[in-house]
């Protein structure tokens, strides 16, 4: 009797075996956010959870995922993610880096939207396409999700828009003095300008002149070699008309016509910066604005926060926001879009939960909670109309926090991405050499030009 039980425990110890293996060769279960998992260490994460590991830029929108958004999924879900904040150069550098090592130690990945094609179309990142719905789809601005699609693919979940709008001072643009003084110089009416000869006038008037005490001039955008300079410059280029490369991407086409015409606005605009203007980023624009140093400014829209921070800025309310002047009027001008992503990387251990965490903080409620707590402008068109934007002010003012919304709609309507293909970031490394001498008036906007499309031919052939 002995040896027949010992048998039977035996054979019960042995099927309990196989029931467990069973179970973990399936994922324990459904709820993959309660199943053991493996931080960055290889170590087991706390309690069992699934912690994932995320890079965001350290802008707004990064700093409100971690400081607010990633805390709340937590509590939500039980899913730990850890948010580490670096600059933008240095992600597309890790990405590189931890992709040809297949190092699954991060999961989720901040993107601008140009490295889509480049990640994306080598097979790195995880398709996105089943984490958004159709109803979503129809809620996203179309050219966000275009974006962020590659090769008929959705490779990113966009989280922010931030497309080049014109700004100007509606405290000049109002006062009658100088609206008197202007006329008389230029025969002209002061108002929000809809030609760039207009602006290029106005620009001229405002240089270097003092008002309401204070030395001004005429406009500020970023002119720093490296992406600053292009990101400014193609709102020109498009806006005339111009276009990088031929329909495939096999030939550079700047050193057309209206890539001569544009460039040569640009340049001329260019005399009319602060002092050391062609080192500037989006920073320093930031900052001429907020001291009140300049008229108008060629500048991000979500930038808009900054001016109205009363911590920092001394012309809260002052600024007002319209388009991109066009060539002509009536015409509608193209601004450079700014757009930032949510991706996950093909190596991740826990794809599955990366995508949900994506797709979480791009519902419509996160949308507008983002942008209220100045985490960029919204991805969604809903939330262009949600109260809790349109009619939130600056505290202590009844200056509208949001005012610039209609102006992005209507910029998100006409609005052109960087050139989209998979060398992009090394095109911009190219042009923004020729550009910076053109700038600084080393070289005509016709040899500039010229002189890229060589350097981008041989390196299209490379």
């Amino acid at each position: 009797m002995q040896m027949r039980a010992k048998v039977i425990r035996a054979a019960l110890a042995m099927v309990a075996a196989l029931v467990m293996l069973t179970v973990a060769a399936c994922g324990g279960g459904s709820n993959n956010s309660k199943s053991t998992s493996s931080g960055p260490s290889g170590t087991p994460a706390k309690g069992g959870k699934v912690t994932l590991n995320a890079i965001f830029l350290p802008a707004t929108w990064g700093t409100v995922v971690k400081d607010t958004l990633a805390p709340e999924y937590e509590r939500e879900t039980g899913v730990k993610v850890n948010v580490q904040l670096i600059a933008r150069d240095a992600i597309h550098d890790k990405m590189a880096t931890l992709f040809a090592a297949k190092d699954s130690s991060f999961d989720i990945f901040n993107l601008d939207y140009n490295w889509i094609p480049e990640f994306g179309g080598a097979g790195q990142l995880v398709p996105m396409d089943d984490m958004v719905s159709a109803a979503d789809r129809q809620d996203f601005f179309p050219l966000t999700l275009k974006v962020a699609t590659w090769q008929g693919k959705l490779y990113g979940i966009p989280q922010t828009i931030h497309p080049a709008l014109l700004w100007y001072r509606k405290d000049l643009y109002g006062d009658p003095k100088i609206q008197t003084q202007f006329q008389a110089e230029t025969g002209q009416k002061l108002e929000a300008p809809k030609t760039m000869a207009e602006w290029l006038q106005q620009a001229k008037f405002f240089n270097g002149k003092t008002f309401h005490g204070k030395k001004t001039y005429g406009w500020a955008a970023q002119a720093a070699k490296g992406f600053g300079n292009v990101h400014t410059w193609l709102s020109f280029l498009y806006t005339y008309g111009g276009h990088p490369f031929n329909g495939d991407f096999t030939k550079s086409t700047l050193s057309s016509p209206q890539g001569e015409q544009a460039t040569a606005q640009w340049a001329e605009m260019m005399k009319y910066m602060p002092p050391g203007a062609n080192g500037f980023t989006y920073d320093n624009v930031t900052t001429a604005a907020q001291q009140g140093t300049i008229a108008t400014a060629l500048q991000w829209s979500w930038g808009a926060f900054a001016v109205d921070d009363k911590k920092s800025s001394k012309t809260v309310g002052d600024w007002e926001y319209t388009q991109v002047p066009a060539v002509t009027a009536g015409q509608v001008s193209h601004p450079h879009l700014a757009e930032w992503v949510i991706a996950v990387s093909k190596y991740s251990k826990h794809a599955v939960e990366a995508k949900k965490f994506a797709a979480w903080l791009e519902t419509k409620k996160n949308d507008v909670v983002q942008a209220s707590l100045g985490g960029g402008d919204p991805v969604r068109q809903s939330s262009y109309s949600n109260v809790k934007l349109t009619k939130d002010k600056v505290p202590g003012t009844n200056v509208l926090r949001f005012r610039r919304l209609p102006q992005v709609i209507v910029a998100m309507k006409n609005a052109m991405p960087r050139p989209f293909f998979a060398g992009e970031e090394r095109w911009e490394t190219t042009v923004t050499t020729p550009l910076q001498a053109v700038s600084l008036g080393k070289e005509s906007p016709a040899q500039g030009l010229t002189q890229s499309d060589k350097a981008v031919d041989a390196s299209l052939q490379r």
